[in-house]
């Protein structure tokens, strides 16, 4: 007997029905989301499912499943009561749970008039020169139909959440399109829809100040220099501009100011044929590379250094083009004994390297046949030969740049020295 009470209670145990366990909570939602009519662009499809998932976590997450299986039907109140605030401009007709560890909320919304058309688009740019606007426009409006396609068919209610996502997915665009700018927009209802974009440059390095500076080997500089202001004022329209803008679109930049330096009257008149090329920073350089297809001017100041040097001049020559062949008459002033020298010539280049002449001083003094071969545009040889007095003499010129030069010199009679010619 003392044993029956034991055996008892155990077998009263063991027919005992299990204790009941929880069911798992709710650890994440998902959104299956519809909407009725025209479907949104992408990202406003994006905002609305985050916004309803964060709502649904907020009241779901932690929940029993079974419980939330349950109880669907207030749930799902509660969480419409929620989406009509959250998501404005859109009404929930259809709300649902697939209840389990990863719950499912299927939510069915459709837009609430009114809603937005094609709307059109009004850019604006500040600080932008005339010039450069049409270009500038041309890029933009590149980004103009995604900006129309996240507009249409939104609902107006929906501006208050939707238009800031508007608003900064238009800077984006304009950034990524227009290297250095940058864009705010606003969202207009009355009196009709409209977008409106205000372009500025958005990096703080831009072109402050414009130079020019030119090169030739056919027109003296002292010519050339007072026609700076005029380019500079050509490329006026480049002030303002975002430094990496303008890198980014030099050659068009380049294109705009060597047409106006061909319709420039000067250029016209004289056969000039300018090309400029751009060095662009905060001050950007214009560097115009002009020749004449007329004429042919040099003015050259050469001082010459050693024992058996001759004395420093000054010399001046003009020709004329006329296909390969090119007479000229040219002007040699020595300083030091205000002593002028006259002499005609004819230069002829059979190709771009070389070119062979004759000269003549009107004096009669002397008479030089001459050659001239480029090693390179910076390296060149001169032969010439002196009839009077039976001399050869061979130079070596090395180009610095396009104003200074350094010669060597030598002569059939022993004689060498050392040249700097400087180009006026």
């Amino acid at each position: 007997m003392r044993w029956g009470t034991p055996l008892a209670l155990a077998a009263l145990l063991a027919s005992a029905p299990p204790p009941v366990q929880a069911a798992d909570p709710v650890q994440r939602v998902e959104v299956s989301l519809t909407i009725d009519g025209a479907v949104p662009h992408a990202l406003i499809v994006r905002r609305l499912a985050e916004s309803i998932g964060t709502a649904a976590e907020r009241l779901l997450v932690g929940r029993d499943s079974e419980v939330v299986a349950r109880q669907e039907a207030s749930l799902a109140g509660v969480l419409r009561e929620v989406l009509d605030r959250v998501v404005r401009g859109y009404r929930v007709t259809a709300l649902g749970f697939q209840a389990g560890v990863t719950t499912t909320v299927i939510v069915r919304v459709e837009p609430r008039f009114p809603v937005l058309g094609d709307v059109p688009i009004a850019t604006t740019f500040e600080g932008i020169h005339p010039d450069v606007q049409p270009m500038l426009r041309a890029t933009v409006e590149g980004t103009t139909p995604e900006l129309r396609r996240l507009l249409l068919g939104l609902p107006v209610d929906s501006l208050e959440w939707a238009g800031p996502l508007v608003e900064r997915r238009a800077t984006e665009l304009i950034e990524g399109a227009a290297t250095g700018f940058t864009a705010t927009s606003r969202i207009e209802t009355v009196p009709a829809a409209r977008l409106v974009l205000t372009v500025a440059a958005r990096d703080a390095r831009v072109v402050r100040d414009v130079g020019v500076r030119f090169r030739s080997s056919s027109i003296p500089f002292v010519l050339l220099d007072q026609h700076a202001p005029q380019v500079n004022s050509m490329a006026e329209f480049l002030r303002g501009l975002p430094v990496a803008y303008v890198s980014a679109q030099r050659t068009r930049f380049e294109a705009i100011i060597a047409d106006r330096l061909a319709a420039y009257p000067p250029a016209r008149e004289y056969g000039v044929v300018a090309r400029p090329v751009l060095q662009v920073a905060e001050v950007t350089v214009v560097t115009v590379v002009a020749d004449s297809t007329l004429y042919r001017g040099r003015i050259e100041a050469r001082v010459n250094i050693g024992t058996q040097a001759p004395a420093p001049d000054v010399r001046a020559q003009l020709g004329r083009a006329i296909g390969p062949l090119e007479p000229f008459v040219e002007l040699t002033l020595t300083p030091q004994t205000l002593a002028l020298r006259w002499a005609v010539g004819v230069r002829i280049e059979p190709s771009a390297n070389v070119s062979v002449g004759i000269k003549a001083r009107l004096d009669g003094e002397d008479q030089e046949t001459f050659l001239t071969y480029r090693l390179s545009p910076d390296l060149s040889v001169r032969g010439a030969y002196f009839l009077q007095g039976g001399t050869l003499e061979g130079t070596l010129t090395y180009r610095i740049n396009e104003f200074l030069s350094w010669e060597g010199v030598a002569t059939s009679r022993g004689a060498v020295w050392l040249r700097v010619v400087s180009n006026l």
